[in-house]
C-alpha cells in the first residue's frame, strides 16, 4: 500500500514565494519539548482534537501510525486490510487501520487520513504510536538534545544554511533516501571500515547485522567475544554485543558506540533487510539536523553549542 501526505495537507502556514535563483532564511515552523519516555525514544506531545497524545519521532518508520490500545481508548473504528504489506522491525505485518481527523502537531494540523495500528504491547506504556517519515519528510528535522528539542523547519531555505546552534558550520554528510522515499540512510566508519547505516531515530539500540560484521569487522558467528542477550530489540533473536572501538560521521567521532548484533534476517523492514541501524543509543551523542529536500546531514556533538 502507497500512503503519502501532502504539505498542504498539513500546515496552517503561508511563506512569502521566493524568485527564481533566489533562497531564504532558516525558517523554524514548529518547536516541541522532548517528553519524558519509559524507554530512550524521542517523544513529543501530538494531539487528535482535543485528545493528548504522545508519539514517538521515528525516521526510520516510513508512515505514522497509532497503537492498537490508544485507538480503542478513543474508541475509534477499526477496519482490517488482509492485503497491506506494511512490515516493521523484526517481521510485522501491520493490517488493521482507522481514519482520523483533525491530526495535530503543534500549529500543524493534517485532515482526514489512514493510519495503520501497532499491534498491542508493541510501543511501550506511554507511546501512542509513531510520527513517520510520511509527515516527517516534508519539513527540516532538527534534534537538539542536549536542549531537549526537537524543530520543524521549512525547507525554503539556502542549502547548507543550517548551523543556528553552532558557530562553525556542522558537518555535513549526504544521505540517501532509499526506494520508498521515506527511509534515509548515510555512509559512516566502522572501526575505519566503510558501511551504509540506516538512520533511525525511533530505535533505541544501534544495530548491525553479523553479515555485516563478519565482512568488515573480521569476526566469526562463534568470536569467543560475544556476550549473548536473552531478546534482541523488537523482540529478535539472535542478538549478541561485541566490543567496537569507534565509529565516525565525517570528523565527528563516537567512542565505543552500542552497537547490537543481530541476524541479518531479523532486521527486516519492508521489501528490504538494512545492514545497520543507527539508533538512539549513538545519534543522542550527537545535534542532528536532517535535510530532506538537500538530502543532507548535518551534526556536530550534542554538546556544541553558541
Amino acid at each position: 500500500m502507497k500512503r503519502t501526505i501532502a504539505v498542504a495537507a498539513l500546515a496552517v502556514l503561508t511563506l512569502s514565494p521566493l524568485r527564481a535563483g533566489d533562497c531564504g532564511p532558516l525558517v523554524r515552523i514548529v518547536s516541541l519539548d522532548m517528553l519524558p519516555s519509559s524507554s530512550t525514544r524521542v517523544m513529543v506531545p501530538t494531539s487528535i482534537g482535543d485528545k493528548p497524545l504522545r508519539m514517538v519521532l521515528d525516521t526510520g518508520g516510513y508512515l505514522t501510525a497509532l497503537t492498537e490500545e490508544k485507538a480503542q481508548e478513543l474508541g475509534l473504528s477499526i477496519d482490517v486490510r488482509p492485503a497491506s504489506r506494511i512490515v516493521l522491525l523484526g517481521g510485522h505485518v501491520l493490517r488493521r487501520f482507522v481514519t482520523v481527523s483533525d491530526f495535530r502537531l503543534g500549529r500543524l494540523k493534517a485532515g482526514r487520513l489512514d493510519y495503520p495500528l501497532l499491534p498491542l504491547g508493541f510501543m511501550e506504556p506511554g507511546a501512542d504510536g509513531i510520527l513517520g517519515a510520511d509527515f516527517l519528510a516534508n519539513f527540516d528535522l532538527d534534534f537538539d538534545f542536549a536542549g531537549g528539542k526537537v524543530n520543524l523547519f521549512s525547507q525554503e531555505h539556502c542549502d547548507g544554511k543550517v548551523g543556528y546552534w553552532t558557530d562553525d558550520p556542522p558537518i555535513g554528510i549526504p544521505i540517501v533516501r532509499e526506494e520508498d522515499r521515506a527511509h534515509i540512510s548515510t555512509h559512516v566508519t566502522v572501526e575505519g571500515k566503510d558501511a551504509k547505516a540506516l538512520i533511525d531515530t525511533g530505535s533505541p539500540r544501534s544495530l548491525m547485522s553479523l553479515e555485516l560484521a563478519e565482512s568488515i569487522l573480521d569476526v566469526r558467528d562463534d568470536d569467543p567475544r560475544f556476550v549473548y542477550l536473552a531478546t534482541g530489540p523488537n523482540k529478535t533473536t539472535g542478538a549478541r554485543r561485541f566490543p567496537i572501538k569507534i565509529m565516525s560521521f565525517g570528523g565527528v567521532e563516537v567512542k565505543n558506540p552500542d552497537i547490537v548484533l543481530t541476524p541479518e534476517s531479523q532486521m527486516r523492514m519492508g521489501p528490504r533487510s538494512p545492514r545497520m541501524i543507527l539508533g538512539l543509543s549513538i545519534l543522542r551523542q550527537l545535534h542532528l539536523y536532517i535535510a530532506y529536500h538537500e538530502k543532507m546531514l548535518y551534526v556536530t556533538a550534542a554538546s556544541v553549542h553558541k
